[in-house]
C-alpha cells in the first residue's frame, strides 16, 4: 500500500456501485456497462484492492450459519489511559465483529454474534469483565436483526458525479 491519498474519480465509483450489487461480476460485464475497455476495470480492480478501499469477502448470513444472539456491549473504561490496552483485549476475542473508539459515556462500542445467549453471557462474564480496565457495560441484546449493512457507496457515487459535472460546468464557462 502507498503512502499518498488515494483519490477515487467517478469510474473507481462507478465501479464500487457494480461490485456492491454484485461482487461476482466480471470485468468483461462491468467495462460493457460503463463503456470503457476490460483492461482498465481490471487496472482499477487491482488499484482498489492494492489501495485497501475494497476487500473482497464471502459474507455468511449469521442467522443461517446459527448464531442466534447478537449484542452491542458499551463499555466504560478506567482509568481512561487503559482504553488502548482493554481495545487490544477486546479484539482479541473471536466473536467480536465490531469494536469502535467511542465518546459520551462508555469508551468503547463492541459488537458481539454468539451461537446463544449462554455463549454470549460466558463471554460478558469470563472474558469481557475480567479485562483489567473494564469499569462498567451496557449491553444490548438484538432480539432481531432486520437489516445487516453494507457499504454502499451509492450517495458518494451521486456526491462525485454532482462534483464532476459542476467542474464540467466551470470548464465550458
Amino acid at each position: 500500500m502507498s503512502n499518498h491519498k488515494f483519490e477515487l474519480d467517478h469510474l473507481d465509483f462507478a465501479v464500487l456501485a457494480r461490485l456492491q450489487e454484485d461482487g461476482r461480476k466480471s470485468f468483461t460485464d462491468i467495462a460493457e456497462e460503463l463503456g470503457v475497455a476490460v483492461g482498465t476495470i481490471r487496472n482499477r480492480y487491482h488499484k482498489l484492492v492494492q489501495e485497501n478501499i475494497l476487500h473482497i469477502i464471502g459474507w455468511t448470513d449469521p442467522v443461517q450459519a446459527g448464531y442466534h444472539a447478537y449484542a452491542r456491549v458499551n463499555i466504560a473504561v478506567r482509568p481512561s489511559e487503559r482504553i488502548r490496552m482493554v481495545a487490544d483485549a477486546v479484539l482479541k476475542i473471536p466473536e467480536v465483529t465490531f469494536l469502535a473508539v467511542t465518546s459520551g459515556n462508555y469508551d468503547l462500542e463492541v459488537n458481539l454474534l454468539c451461537k446463544d445467549n449462554l455463549a454470549l453471557l460466558d463471554i460478558m462474564s469470563s472474558q469481557i469483565h475480567t479485562i483489567e480496565g473494564v469499569y462498567e457495560t451496557n449491553t444490548t441484546v438484538y432480539f432481531e436483526v432486520l437489516k445487516w449493512a453494507s457499504h454502499d457507496v451509492s450517495n458518494a457515487l451521486r456526491e462525485k458525479a454532482q462534483e464532476v459535472i459542476k467542474q464540467e460546468i466551470k470548464f465550458k464557462s
